[in-house]
């Protein structure tokens, strides 16, 4: 210790110290000796806070015990203030399923499921509450040490997620059905569709449809009619040779037969009788009641075929997660390729959000370099000029603009991320044969079959693919 700070220490027998944030004081009492000093009273630290203005919070129990310490104390905690707590961010409470309806079709006694009595609206009927938002609260305010209010933040406001066919209340609360129909989160936003409902086939008496909700078709999509929808499509015949394209899921009732013309592409699921000849791509899952024949289908996550036979057999299957059948091939050697465990469609995604990313971070490199050359001139010069006034501001809404775009594309690849993990490496179930000419691939591990296995779980081990019995 210097000779300085000695005679300071002698000088000022205690110290009183606030933190930053002025929500605590502490103390601190320098080694005394007794023979020749008095002790630090309570009266000289109480004396000490007021004239540092610390009014607030003040513990008096601890100033006593710090001064019963006869080697002094360091930083003892002798007033507090009190926190503002934030308040509670805005929240929306839906009263219908915003994720859409989880189905799950009914298996019948013979091991067939049962199609025909599920459904993928969601009804609602006029004035039937649909969203409601619980406002933000505001924060509770705290004190300092010196007395001084401390302002709590208010929660974050969210907006009302008002669509189509919905009403708000007086108060922008409360959004409710204004007609009767299917509710949807679509685009963010709740919205009422009402159903199309065609009484027979599609084909020449009702040529194409095009609807923004939900298609309900009594009879069959013929040849080269097409069908698509922003939402569900229920058909309750066949599609055959037709093409159905739709934003939520897609039920063919009685089965595709596509004479190499059908095309079938749903974001989310497509159920189906059968498949045959046909090409068919859904964003989750695919399942078949009997079987899938000759066929090009893709799903993002699984295959799962059912029925007496469950076979698939020709073409290629491909699915992001699984493949769950009875029989896999033919006993003619049929050649059947199967790819599990690859989604295109989510890497091509995950890529190009990465590759924005990056060009975005790239941007904003060159535009705080450009603002920091910009800084330096104004610092020479004290002022900029006005072409380079308007430059800097130019500059700082493209920052700002590109640092929301970052955030955007970061949630969209987190959310991709996670999509890829619940993937994982796939699995194939087979729970009667695989048969001889299956072609099997997994990441870059391939399998060829030229003798026909019985009740097997297919999975990828490193680079090869393992094969274990089915255990029922």
């Amino acid at each position: 210790m210097t000779a300085t700070s000695q005679k300071e220490k002698e000088k000022k027998r205690f110290v009183i110290r606030v933190s930053r944030d002025h929500l605590s004081a502490f103390l601190t009492i320098f080694p005394y000796d007794e023979e020749k000093e008095n002790p630090v009273t309570l009266a000289q630290i109480k004396n000490e806070l007021l004239k540092a203005g610390i009014v607030y919070g003040i513990d008096e129990v601890k100033i006593l015990l710090a001064l019963n310490e006869k080697k002094g104390v360091t930083d003892q905690l002798i007033a507090e203030g009190k926190k503002p707590v934030p308040g509670q961010n805005a929240q929306l409470k839906y009263y219908f399923n915003p994720h859409g309806v989880e189905i799950k079709p009914k298996v019948l006694e013979n091991g067939r499921v049962d199609f025909y009595n599920i459904s993928l609206i969601q009804n609602v009927k006029k004035g039937q509450l649909l969203v409601e938002k619980i406002p933000a609260t505001r924060g509770i305010p705290g004190v300092n040490v010196f007395g001084k209010e401390i302002p709590g933040l208010p929660g974050k406001d969210i907006p009302l997620p008002i669509g189509k066919n919905v009403n708000v209340s007086e108060d922008m609360l409360k959004g409710y059905a204004a007609c009767e129909g299917h509710v949807v989160f679509t685009g963010g936003k709740v919205s009422v569709l009402d159903v199309l409902e065609i009484k027979g086939d599609v084909n020449f008496s009702t040529g194409n449809i095009e609807y923004s909700g939900n298609v309900i078709i009594k009879g069959h999509v013929r040849e080269g009619f097409k069908v698509t929808s922003k939402g569900d499509v229920e058909i309750f015949g066949t599609v055959e040779g037709g093409h159905v394209f739709a934003d939520g899921n897609i039920i063919v009732k009685k089965g595709i037969r596509g004479n190499k013309k059908s095309k079938i592409e749903a974001k989310k699921n497509v159920y189906s009788n059968f498949i045959e000849n046909a090409y068919v791509k859904a964003g989750e899952d695919i399942i078949v009641n009997s079987g899938i024949m000759h066929s090009e289908v893709n799903a993002g996550l699984n295959v799962q075929v059912g029925g007496k036979r469950g076979v698939v057999v020709g073409g290629v299957c491909r699915a992001g997660k699984s493949l769950v059948c009875k029989n896999l091939g033919s006993n003619l050697a049929t050649i059947t390729i199967v790819e599990v465990g690859v989604n295109p469609d989510l890497w091509l995604a995950y890529n190009q959000v990465s590759r924005d990313i990056e060009n975005i971070k790239q941007n904003l490199d060159k535009a705080d370099k450009a603002l920091k050359i910009l800084k330096q001139l104004e610092e020479k010069l004290n002022k900029l000029p006005p072409d380079k006034e308007k430059l800097r501001q130019k500059l700082l809404d493209t920052r700002k603009q590109l640092q929301r775009d970052n955030t955007r594309l970061e949630l969209e690849k987190f959310d991709l991320e996670q999509k890829i993990k619940k993937i994982g490496d796939g699995i194939i179930k087979v729970s009667e044969t695989i048969n001889c000419g299956v072609q099997i691939s997994m990441g870059k591990a391939k399998k060829h079959f030229t003798s026909e296995m019985k009740r097997v779980v297919l999975k990828l081990d490193g680079m090869d693919i393992s094969i274990e019995p089915l255990v029922s």
